[in-house]
């Protein structure tokens, strides 16, 4: 769900953290010229469109065009509704790392930031998503080192807990050969029992990076709810993907632990592959692998481009009824002239406005 990763103090494509401004052009190493990003991006883009086309060319758009009966509709707005209900369980576990780490920022000015966030998934570079946080965070009176820390724990606990979730393709694959799986699961212990380990690895990664430390480190009930909310949230995605499953006629025991952990590691393999606008065409081509081991592989095409059809929009509508939302809620509420203590407008805050220098 995130797009990139900065630490405290540090800019990134020349904008501005904490005071320290940082030339995209100068500096640092640099990353591949935008030219060849671009063509590296069309390149994965088309290859993965056309894997997945060539994997659905016989019978996987039939059965998409077959699921317009009363039936198959309805599993499809419930799968949209489970998509949704990950979505804002996705919105309290980062809203559990971030108001931890200073004065709460409040439902609605969470909800703004978050949902804007997002938005950055749908585009090829890694940077949108901690923009927005840091831009918009600021309005709530967040610091930018405080987003950059909230981006980062979160990022870590995403993805820890996707990989977790992965497992449940495991006993598809695997058969009885399944004993090892209780060493990831003892690593996730692990990080229940003693939650300062993940502000432990961030801040090794930042000395490791040369970049300055976290802005703060979370308490340990703030990640273990963090940690609670996120498998959440994965179970619920993934439950739209078992739905649409169901609904092309796939086996709703067998199909359950396949399509949440086939979702959760197709979205990680997605996330990882940044130069790809949501891991289009990557994300499709891990669940079609996943899928095949409980369905016919036509079946798993055809969940595949329906899934990304569900995603889509419930990804997108509800950001867009959060952000109206949200700025309709911005507006009723101004800080009278002067007053440094009020509230900022569209979420409650401790912090008070500090004059720019």
């Amino acid at each position: 769900m995130t797009d990139g990763v900065a630490t405290d103090g540090v800019a990134t494509d020349g904008v501005a953290t904490d005071g320290v401004t940082a030339d995209a052009s100068g500096g640092g190493p640099a990353g591949p010229p935008r030219g060849r990003r671009r063509l590296l991006t069309a390149v994965l883009l088309v290859a993965g469109v056309a894997g997945l086309v060539a994997v659905a060319r016989n019978d996987a758009w039939s059965l998409v065009t077959r699921m317009a009966d009363g039936w198959s509709l309805a599993l499809l707005a419930v799968s949209v509704l489970t998509n949704v209900g990950g979505l804002l369980l996705g919105l309290l576990s980062w809203r559990a790392v971030l108001d931890d780490l200073g004065p709460p920022v409040g439902l609605f000015g969470s909800a703004r930031i978050f949902f804007c966030g997002l938005l950055g998934k749908f585009l090829p570079t890694p940077v949108f998503g901690l923009l927005a946080h840091i831009q918009l965070g600021a309005e709530y009176g967040a610091t930018a080192g405080r987003m950059v820390t909230t981006y980062v724990v979160s990022l870590g606990i995403t993805m820890l807990t996707a990989c977790l979730a992965a497992l449940g393709i495991a006993p598809a694959v695997l058969g009885g050969n399944t004993w090892w799986l209780a060493l990831p699961v003892l690593v996730l212990l692990c990080f229940v029992v003693r939650p300062g380990l993940i502000g432990a690895a961030v801040e090794h990664g930042a000395r490791l990076f040369r970049r300055p430390p976290p802005s703060g480190r979370n308490s340990p009930r703030a990640v273990r709810v963090s940690l609670a909310l996120a498998l959440l949230s994965w179970f619920s995605a993934g439950l739209h993907l078992w739905l649409i499953v169901v609904a092309l006629g796939g086996p709703p025991g067998r199909s359950l632990a396949a399509c949440v952990g086939g979702f959760a590691l197709a979205t990680v393999a997605g996330t990882l592959t940044i130069v790809l606008p949501d891991g289009l065409g990557a994300r499709e081509m891990v669940l079609v692998l996943s899928l095949s081991t409980v369905v016919p592989v036509s079946t798993a095409g055809a969940a595949a481009i329906v899934s990304r059809l569900v995603c889509t929009v419930a990804e997108l509508g509800t950001a867009g009824v959060m952000i109206l939302v949200t700025r309709s809620r911005r507006g009723t509420a101004p800080a009278a002239p002067g007053d440094t203590t009020a509230d900022p407008p569209g979420g409650k805050t401790d912090a008070v406005p500090q004059p720019r220098s």
